[in-house]
C-alpha cells in the first residue's frame, strides 16, 4: 500500500484542494480523490478558491465541488499545485491542517507539504495518481474517467510532447473500465458556446507576431472578453491555436483577470518558458508555463515580450 493511501485510511475527514481557476488535470485529480475517499467512507470535502468553470459542469458529482460539510479535517491533499500561492485563500485552510499532501507533476513545485509526492517527468497528476491507487482495488469506471479526463487535458489529447509510453500505457488501463469515452470527448472538445467560438476568432485576430516569426502573442482585455459575453475560463485553450503556426517557436496567451493584473499562459516548441515565466514569479514545465504580470496593458505585453526575446 503506498503512504498515500495510507494517509487516506487513517484519516476521518479529509480536505481536497486544487489551484485557483481549475483545468481539467487539478478537477479529475481532485474528484478522483474525493470518490475514493467516499469509497473508504471518509467525510471529504473538494474546496477551491475558484468557481467550477462552466465548462466543466458536465462533470459526475459537480455539485459537491466548494461545498463544506466538514468542521475540521485530518488530512489534506492539494492536487496539480505547483507551489502554496497557487491554492490562493483556500491555502489558510490547508496549513491548518496537520497533516499535508502534495501530488503534483510540475517541474517547478515547492514541496510545500509533509508528503510530497512530486513527478515532473509525469503527463499530469491524474497519471501519477493512477500509478498510486491502481492497486488498491478502489478504481471504477468513475475514478476512471475523472482520471481520463485529466490525462486528456494536460496532454492536449495526446498532441502534446509530454505525452510518454508510460502516460499512453496509462490512458489504455483506464479504457478497460469502460466508462463513456466518446460522451467525455464530446464534452470536452466538442461543446464550444457561440460565444466562445467569437473569442477564438477574435484571439486569431489578434495574433501579433515578434523575432521573425518565432513568437506569437495573443493579449485579450477584459473588454474583449465582454464583449464576447465570455469569462477568464474561457480562455483555456486558445494558446494551442498559435501554437500550429509555422515556425513559431513560444506562444503566448495574455488575458486580464482585472485592471492591472494579466494571467500569462507559455507554450514552446523548444525554448524553456518554466525560466521565462520566473521572471514574473511563475512556473510550471520547459514547454508549459505560466504566470501573473501586474501593470497597464500595453506596457505588460512589452515586458512579456522583452522576457520571451532575452531567451531567444
Amino acid at each position: 500500500m503506498t503512504e498515500f493511501l495510507s494517509q487516506i485510511k487513517l484519516a476521518e475527514n479529509v480536505l481536497v484542494v486544487c489551484h485557483v481557476r481549475p483545468d481539467g488535470d487539478c478537477l479529475g485529480a481532485g474528484f478522483a480523490v474525493t470518490a475514493l475517499c467516499n469509497k473508504l467512507n471518509k467525510k471529504v470535502d473538494f474546496l477551491c478558491e475558484s468557481e467550477l468553470p462552466e465548462h466543466y459542469a458536465f462533470i459526475d458529482k459537480s455539485a459537491i465541488f466548494n461545498k463544506s460539510t466538514c468542521d475540521f479535517y485530518d488530512l489534506a491533499i492539494a492536487v496539480d499545485c505547483a507551489d502554496e500561492f497557487r491554492l490562493g485563500k483556500i491555502g489558510d485552510i490547508f496549513f491548518n491542517v496537520k497533516n499535508t499532501v502534495n501530488i503534483d507533476h510540475h517541474v517547478t513545485n515547492t514541496k510545500f507539504a509533509g508528503l510530497n509526492i512530486v513527478k515532473g517527468d509525469a503527463s499530469s497528476t491524474c497519471e501519477i495518481l493512477f500509478n498510486e491507487i491502481i492497486d488498491s482495488g478502489y478504481v471504477d469506471a468513475v475514478i476512471a474517467e475523472y482520471l481520463y479526463m485529466g490525462i486528456s487535458t494536460d496532454t492536449g489529447h495526446f498532441r502534446h510532447s509530454n505525452t510518454s509510453p508510460a502516460t499512453l500505457t496509462v490512458a489504455a488501463e483506464l479504457l478497460k473500465y469502460k466508462f463513456d469515452v466518446t460522451g467525455l470527448i464530446d464534452c470536452l472538445y466538442r461543446s464550444n458556446t457561440a460565444e466562445k467560438l467569437q473569442l477564438i476568432g477574435l484571439s486569431i485576430n489578434k495574433m501579433r507576431y515578434y523575432a521573425d516569426g518565432k513568437l506569437c502573442v495573443i493579449a485579450l482585455s477584459r473588454r474583449d472578453l465582454n464583449d464576447c459575453g465570455c469569462t477568464l475560463a474561457d480562455t483555456e485553450g486558445l494558446i494551442d491555436y498559435p501554437m500550429t503556426v509555422k515556425g513559431v517557436q513560444v506562444a503566448v496567451c495574455m488575458s486580464q483577470q482585472s485592471g492591472t493584473s494579466f494571467k500569462v499562459s507559455f507554450r514552446s516548441k523548444g525554448p524553456d518558458v518554466s525560466k521565462i515565466a520566473g521572471k514574473f514569479g511563475g512556473g510550471g514545465h520547459i514547454l508549459a508555463s505560466g504566470c501573473v504580470v501586474n501593470g497597464e496593458y500595453n506596457a505588460c505585453i512589452e515586458k512579456v515580450v522583452a522576457a520571451v526575446l532575452e531567451e531567444f
